[in-house]
């Protein structure tokens, strides 16, 4: 902007053949961009869905619980892990700090997945390609994908949403043949077990209330503190606990108790009521677990033997 005022009389003075010619250069490059842009947002073929829909976090968790239970094929690090059929519907449920569930989806096959946030926003990137979206919470975004490229895919949240943000990292696999799976450890991952059982749940075999515990381990993130592999950070770990002499405190008293039923219902009930030595300091939340799936919850740390 100029300091001082322009002469009088600027504004009928003619402009030079220069001038004009950068002028219509810069319009006509205008114009083109703005047909292009046109053009682009209708047939450009990477624009993401504008569908989204007005949900609530207790409603999309509920579709999402259900939709996980008909095409859960197993468990990855606590995480459970789908086989969609091609052309369906896939939920993808945000929350602090985990994606789930792990997808397995196939080549040159079209999905429509619906993302919401269980809490806070969160950013949904797919890592390496460069795909990005918001993820909020009391929304349903749906967006059409279909994966042209085999391989896994990482899904980061790229918003900050609190102090575990940085492990807050999901996955995708893209398999063109049933022999991909091995890739990814994945080879027992054909399809989902059969749990919609007709049986009354007193008359399910061991291995299938252990299959349905698995299933709630996976849906109610007790993955994010048990872990199932030896190692115990946040909370005991639940390989070899079942039948372990265990130290708790309890109204203020250290004391020794056995792992058994009573006191894994117990503890999942009332998990205040005997805190394991060494853990007072992470106090477990209540989770909303009807009697049936503790009794299916006990039966899958039943078989986690040393």
């Amino acid at each position: 902007m100029s300091l001082l005022s322009p002469a009088e009389g600027w504004y009928y003075k003619k402009v030079s053949k220069d001038e004009k010619m950068w002028m219509v250069i810069a319009l006509v490059l205008c114009i083109m961009l703005f047909i292009w842009m046109v053009m682009w947002h209708v047939y450009g073929r990477q624009n993401p869905s504008s569908t989204t829909y007005k949900t609530s976090t207790a409603e999309f968790s509920k579709l999402s619980e259900a939709y996980i239970k008909q095409n859960m094929v197993g468990t990855d690090k606590g995480i459970p892990v789908v086989r969609p059929q091609p052309n369906s519907d896939v939920f993808i449920l945000a929350e602090m700090w985990r994606w789930s569930p792990v997808l397995i989806l196939q080549k040159d096959q079209a999905y429509k997945m619906h993302i919401s946030s269980r809490d806070v926003l969160h950013g949904f990137s797919i890592q390496p390609v460069n795909m990005n979206f918001q993820v909020y919470p009391q929304y349903d975004y749906v967006l059409e994908f279909k994966p042209t490229e085999a391989g896994e895919y990482k899904v980061i949240c790229n918003e900050f949403c609190g102090i575990g943000h940085h492990t807050m990292i999901g996955k995708m696999v893209v398999i063109e043949k049933e022999e991909d799976l091995k890739l990814y450890g994945y080879e027992n991952f054909k399809k989902a077990p059969d749990l919609k059982s007709t049986k009354k749940p007193e008359s399910l075999s061991e291995t299938e209330m252990a299959l349905q515990g698995e299933q709630v381990y996976a849906l109610k993130g007790c993955a994010a503190c048990h872990k199932t592999d030896g190692t115990s950070q946040l909370a005991p770990t639940w390989k070899g606990l079942y039948g372990k002499e265990e130290k708790v405190t309890e109204n203020g008293k250290a004391v020794s108790i056995k792992v058994d039923d009573a006191y894994i219902k117990e503890s999942i009930k009332n998990p205040q009521q005997k805190i394991t030595v060494g853990f007072e300091n992470t106090p477990m939340p209540v989770f909303p677990v009807s009697d049936e799936e503790i009794d299916q919850l006990i039966a899958y740390i039943k078989t986690l033997k040393n």
